[in-house]
């Protein structure tokens, strides 16, 4: 298993600033979103149409990004290798299971979507497991959800000093890749689907525009100091910052290795 690289600050700093910039334009858009949602009542929300047959070949450079649905997986024609332990084709609330798997030891799959309170209930569940059998990796499959609670569990995941890992045909999208981030070893298949795009608020949330951009900023500078704690270049965030919420932009393997999201691929 590839150890993770170093971190270096001060090479940080050139996609640090890139990232920023990103921001700021990003911040400008978000502003005139926020504006019409004030008039028009309704939030950021994710478009819920399936995934057109035209946009599930294969993910090559320069075609990434795909309609964000986050109750499926996309699926790609032709075989595929088997995924190393079983995953859903449906995702709904976050679900733990615990599971021995071969390449890893004890596994802890994470799999459906993140919610309120899912990261104490992560920690209790990592508590449960413990007790009798050390957990050796956290596996992903979800298609996002809260923030602040991926922050939160991915927070716990290094603290406990557990890899991540993304097996074949598992996807880890919107938040999920902020777990995946905290891993110390992070393995991801490259039949896996990591995927990003921009935060959006939830359908029915009442918020001041000002507001909501100084709560954006705010969690923007987390999201970017806490990629580089865990090692992973912050220069990713380009892509989280520059696709709309409806789609998801998924990482190719050189990316996943370039920017660190990867310290192993496998399969």
């Amino acid at each position: 298993m590839a150890a993770a690289p170093p971190f270096r600050a001060l090479a940080l700093l050139p996609p640090v600033k890139r990232v920023l910039q990103g921001v700021f334009l990003l911040q400008i858009g978000v502003a005139g979103l926020l504006l019409a949602a004030d008039f028009q009542g309704d939030g950021l929300l994710a478009d819920p149409r399936p995934i057109a047959p035209e946009e599930t070949r294969p993910v090559a450079p320069g075609d990434q990004q795909r309609r964000f649905t986050p109750r499926t997986v996309p699926v790609r024609p032709g075989p595929m290798p088997a995924a190393p332990i079983p995953l859903p084709r449906e995702m709904g609330s976050l679900d733990f299971e615990v599971l021995e798997v071969p390449e890893h030891g004890t596994v802890m799959l994470l799999s459906g979507s993140i919610g309120a309170g899912d990261s104490d209930r992560f920690e209790r569940a990592l508590d449960t497991v413990e007790a009798d059998t050390p957990i050796a990796a956290v596996a992903l499959h979800s298609p996002g959800g809260r923030l602040v609670e991926a922050l939160r569990i991915g927070e716990i995941v290094r603290q406990r000093g557990l890899d991540t890992t993304v097996t074949a045909e598992a996807a880890c999208m919107s938040a999920c890749p902020i777990i995946l981030f905290a891993g110390v070893e992070r393995i991801v298949s490259r039949h896996a689907w990591v995927g990003l795009h921009q935060a959006f608020v939830d359908e029915g949330t009442v918020l001041p525009t000002r507001l909501a951009l100084i709560d954006v900023q705010a969690l923007q500078g987390e999201v970017i100091d806490y990629t580089a704690r865990m090692g992973v270049d912050p220069a990713v965030h380009v892509h989280t910052l520059t696709t709309p919420p409806q789609d998801v932009y998924f990482l190719v393997e050189q990316e996943l290795v370039d920017y660190r999201v990867a310290t192993e691929i496998i399969d």
